[in-house]
């Protein structure tokens, strides 16, 4: 077993994203504001002589929050500040470490530009009015997760855990998402049983406290089978198709800030769509970068960054080799199991959900 390891990733595909009421984003905001860190600034480089004078881009600085403690799904970012894509764009970017808030609340109070969250969290925010913002980039192109069950344990497939217990942290969107898996296996009347953890899943999992979980293909699973865990995964875009096939996570802005400082933001998605190619292309390169931006989290964890990056690298780009593009189906499906399961009264329209017209 190696403990140590996963305290440098994601407990769960989903720990992070505990949905804190939005009316105390200011205070939980301005604690994150003050742990400012990595901060990547670079002047233009000068021209040569000679050439005949341009007025230059203005440096600008764009804050991009974490959603957690460093991890592999932040290769292209930690690339596209190391090999100056960023300061090649005249940005300053300012990396907000995780500081248990998430994007929406830093959206909420103007405490960051860029934020990452997850799909069903911005369809649930926009249609309750709760906060106007939209994905402008997937982070990843597909959805990786799976539900897991113990490779030893006497699941096979889905219909098979309705009405066994599943451990999760309370999450909105879990309870759809799971029934829809169950239902679309053959469960007629598939039942949700939820136990909300306050610790590791695969542990949880491991100790028989759980029968099934949820986790992110290409880095709890790994991170399982490093430890000694045997995981049986069932994908949701087998069971789900396209409406299960959403970006495992998204880069968010405010619909106020586009409108402000769009061509700014363009130009740091520029950065990181370079960002993004490089480490799908050089994941060993990237996972270096990663490391030695985060010496203290990281340093002991080559082993595990090394295996989910790997992992995890194919899958920033789509099929045509582009970062960041997404689709009216990441969202479309997934509304109307939202919908379907009660989580969201209204849908709002699929183009406040998500733009491309910033990416490059």
């Amino acid at each position: 077993m190696f403990p140590p390891l996963r305290s440098a990733l994601r407990r769960h595909p989903w720990a992070r994203r505990r949905r804190a009421p939005l009316a105390a984003c200011a205070i939980v905001a301005l604690a994150a504001a003050a742990a400012y860190a990595s901060i990547s600034s670079q002047a233009p480089s000068a021209r040569a002589s000679g050439t005949p004078p341009v007025a230059p881009t203005a440096l600008a600085t764009v804050k991009i929050a974490l959603d957690y403690t460093p991890n592999v799904n932040y290769l292209g970012i930690y690339v596209a500040q190391t090999n100056g894509y960023f300061a090649a764009q005249h940005i300053k970017a300012v990396i907000l470490p995780y500081a248990n808030a998430s994007a929406e609340q830093l959206i909420q109070a103007g405490q960051t530009d860029l934020g990452i969250s997850y799909p069903p969290d911005v369809i649930i925010n926009n249609a309750d009015g709760t906060l106007h913002y939209r994905a402008v980039a997937a982070l990843v192109t597909d959805n990786t997760t799976a539900l897991a069950v113990l490779a030893s344990s006497k699941y096979t497939r889905p219909a098979q855990l309705s009405g066994k217990l599943y451990g999760g942290f309370g999450i909105a969107s879990d309870r759809p998402l799971v029934t829809a898996i169950l239902r679309a296996d053959g469960a007629k009347h598939p039942v949700f049983k939820q136990v909300v953890l306050d610790a590791d899943v695969i542990t949880a999992l491991a100790a028989h406290r759980i029968d099934y979980t949820a986790v992110f293909g290409g880095i709890d699973d790994v991170t399982a089978a490093l430890e000694g865990v045997k995981l049986r995964t069932f994908p949701y875009n087998r069971y789900l198709g396209a409406a299960g096939n959403y970006p495992n996570a998204v880069f968010v802005a405010s619909d106020a800030e586009i409108a402000a400082r769009g061509a700014i933001l363009a130009r740091a998605l520029k950065a990181l769509a370079e960002g993004y190619e490089f480490a799908s292309h050089h994941p060993a390169a990237a996972e270096a970068m990663l490391i030695a931006d985060n010496r203290t989290a990281l340093g002991n964890a080559t082993r595990i960054i090394d295996a989910t990056g790997n992992a995890t690298a194919p899958h920033f780009l789509d099929a045509a080799g582009a970062w960041g593009p997404e689709t009216d189906s990441d969202y479309a499906g997934l509304e109307k199991i939202l919908a379907g399961g009660h989580i969201i009264k209204a849908v709002p329209p699929i183009g406040a959900l998500y733009t491309n017209a910033l990416l490059p």
